[in-house]
């Protein structure tokens, strides 16, 4: 019960046991997008709401970019370094509290489990099969390829303090992308652009797999 947590940790923390190690361990992962919207973003007590670089987008949030599409879709977003929340935790190095195979997100400050080697790939896998079925999707992992973000924190819409810039993490870019640049898919895991290379990519593989596919008919008919 909430009662029972020690008074620096949020209510709403979940505690999960870790398979990394083979030691059970205490994880604090914060529950998805409703805990993190809006007044409900989660507390850290290492930052002020008022020092956060970036804010969730207040729910409800809608399917897509409110605004002028066109004219925001090519917006300039500040680098990325200048736009986390944490940026103490954008290095790989562990702080001595936070247990093996696991690392602070860059947006949230929570810790969560790391996919950083095989290893952690395999624990964290094991996380999620394990407490998936009971918790749903209340884990959050963090990917090599997120740059430190977690998996709640990159599908986020995100509002910039400084200039009320609406951005959102693009799995494709590997970089935050203005909302606007999702186009219709607003909530998709990547931007318009990215998406049209997959198609484009998607589109060049079948027709490879089509032509040996007749070459190996017509090898096969003589």
């Amino acid at each position: 019960t909430a009662n029972s947590l020690p008074p620096h940790l949020p209510s709403h923390a979940h505690f999960l046991t870790s398979p990394i190690g083979g030691t059970p361990r205490a994880m604090m992962l914060s529950s998805p997008h409703h805990r993190i919207g809006g007044h409900n973003f989660p507390h850290s007590p290492h930052l002020s709401a008022s020092k956060r670089k970036c804010v969730p987008l207040k729910p409800p949030i809608p399917c897509k970019f409110q605004g002028d599409m066109e004219k925001m879709k090519n917006a300039s977003v500040p680098e990325f370094t200048s736009l986390v929340n944490f940026p103490a935790h954008m290095s790989q190095k562990q702080a001595s509290m936070i247990p093996d195979g696991m690392r602070c997100c860059v947006m949230c400050g929570h810790a969560c489990p790391s996919t950083a080697s095989n290893k952690n790939k395999k624990g964290a896998k094991k996380a999620v099969d394990g407490e998936g079925g009971r918790m749903g999707n209340s884990y959050a992992i963090i990917p090599t390829q997120n740059k430190g973000l977690c998996t709640q924190c990159d599908v986020n819409v995100w509002v910039v303090t400084a200039n009320s810039l609406e951005i959102k993490w693009c799995k494709g870019c590997k970089n935050f992308r203005p909302w606007a640049a999702f186009g219709e898919k607003g909530l998709a895991t990547k931007c318009v652009r990215c998406r049209e290379r997959q198609r484009e990519k998607y589109a060049k593989q079948k027709e490879e797999k089509d032509k040996q596919k007749s070459l190996k008919a017509k090898g096969l008919g003589k």
